[in-house]
């Protein structure tokens, strides 16, 4: 709605908002493991409020990039058949388990520099 807002045609801002998600959900969480592997014991206090911040951003640029799959913007923007919308909370539910791989995959991190120390 607010791409909308400053002139950008219903579908043609779905299709900048898919460009964005997954750009934002490929390069994310690069940027957190590189971070990830830069904490010292003293930045590990706040590591759980970092990770519920990078789920909760990875998770909408997850949930939005496989809309991109499912539907289309002419028809979340034109078509009102009962479902409009509906394939979004269907790509909730496969957002789950790509967050749950990544999070295995920053424990196997932060376990192994436990190790090196």
């Amino acid at each position: 709605m607010l791409l909308s807002y400053f002139g950008l045609e219903c579908h043609n801002a779905w299709s900048v908002l898919w460009s964005i998600t997954i750009i934002g959900g490929l390069i994310l969480p690069i940027l957190f493991y590189r971070h990830l592997k830069t904490f010292t014991e003293n930045k590990r206090e706040n590591l759980k409020t970092r990770l519920t911040f990078f789920n909760l951003i990875e998770y909408i640029f997850i949930q939005a990039s496989l809309a991109l799959f499912f539907t289309s913007g002419q028809t979340l923007c034109y078509v009102s058949d009962g479902q409009n919308g509906l394939e979004l909370a269907f790509t909730a539910w496969i957002a789950l388990p790509i967050l749950i791989g990544l999070s295995a995959l920053f424990n196997w991190t932060l376990k192994s520099q436990n190790e090196k120390k």
